[in-house]
């Protein structure tokens, strides 16, 4: 017989505002979802991706996933099944590691960390809202992976659905150029912001772009040692230690054994990690006003500094859509 889908679930303040408190009800929310994504489109999402973005949902009301009654508040599955097959599916992008461009990418962001910490480009080393704190050259080159990761994901979801050619920014300047087009053959300026937070419903551009396109990506932990553990540098890298340190050294030798039994399901050379983009959707500035800094935002706290702060349930995500804003960007 088949299943009737007609159902709806409570849903407590505490869970909206807490993600762990959402996943403690992930059998209740993400099961059903996760089976249709694997049914229709083969991909695999994790429980903990699958929640943190139907948390998303949740709190900006997309698809009006909630529904009130009586001052209780409830998460519909048809609307999270509609919002999976209309939304979710067709604007996800996997990209395996071993892709051209994600190669192109480990390479510029090693390449450009260097620089800044070698004076040749006027990027900060510091971090803004930290109190001026000093970045570590791993903690610059992940950001810079992670942050540019989105472009790749949007270059590959329009060059597949539309037919467009799609040129990324891939200069180092020495200068600190505003307002520099993520699309460099595209007419208007175009902000891509990449956000590792799956759960956040806030798109952004900075003052002096004509579009923001937002991407969520699952991206593993880290992304760049992933790289050389599947290329072999990891494995290398141990065979280096194991040839240094005296077999007397029990303590260092059980570590070396640990750090090859967490990689002993990754062959050499054989790739197999794949990251996940999720296309939110984009809007134009023209249509909204930037956001002053200090303000308080749900889910987000404070504006840091002022620019354009766009829900995420109000982006232009469908085929319509992105036909007009490459016709638009005269792409195609």
């Amino acid at each position: 017989m088949k299943r009737k889908i007609a159902n709806i679930h409570p849903l407590l303040k505490k869970e909206l505002n807490s993600p762990s408190a959402f996943k403690k009800r992930e059998g209740e929310y993400v099961k059903l979802p996760q089976e249709i994504i694997r049914k229709e489109s083969g991909m695999i999402f994790d429980v903990e991706e699958l929640s943190d973005l139907l948390l998303s949902v949740c709190r900006s009301n997309d698809f009006n996933v909630i529904k009130f009654q009586k001052n209780r508040t409830f998460l519909d599955e048809d609307k999270v099944l509609k919002w999976v097959k209309e939304k979710l599916i067709p604007n996800t992008v996997i990209v395996s590691i071993d892709d051209e461009d994600l190669v192109r990418l480990l390479i510029f962001c090693i390449e450009i960390t260097y620089q800044m910490f070698a004076g040749g480009t006027r990027a900060t080393v510091t971090q803004k809202g930290f109190r001026e704190r000093r970045r570590t050259f791993e903690s610059i080159l992940a950001d810079q992976f992670v942050g540019k990761l989105g472009e790749i994901m949007v270059k590959k979801f329009l060059e597949k659905n539309y037919p467009t050619k799609i040129e990324l920014d891939w200069d180092i300047s020495t200068q600190i150029e505003k307002y520099r087009n993520d699309i460099i053959n595209a007419k208007k300026k175009v902000s891509i912001k990449t956000s590792p937070s799956l759960a956040g419903i806030w798109a952004e551009a900075d003052i002096g772009y004509d579009y923001g396109i937002t991407v969520k990506c699952s991206v593993p932990q880290p992304p760049i040692l992933q790289f050389f553990i599947e290329v072999c540098g990891f494995s290398k890298l141990l065979d280096f230690a194991e040839a240094k340190i005296p077999s007397s050294d029990k303590r260092f030798r059980n570590y070396l054994q640990e750090m090859r039994n967490r990689i002993k399901n990754y062959k050499c050379g054989e790739i197999q990690t794949k990251l996940k983009g999720f296309i939110c959707g984009y809007f134009k500035t023209s249509e909204y006003r930037p956001l002053q800094e200090g303000r308080i935002l749900p889910y987000l706290g404070k504006v840091r500094e002022t620019r354009y702060l766009v829900p995420i349930n109000d982006l232009k995500y469908t085929k319509e859509d992105w036909k007009i804003f490459l016709k638009e960007m005269d792409l195609i």
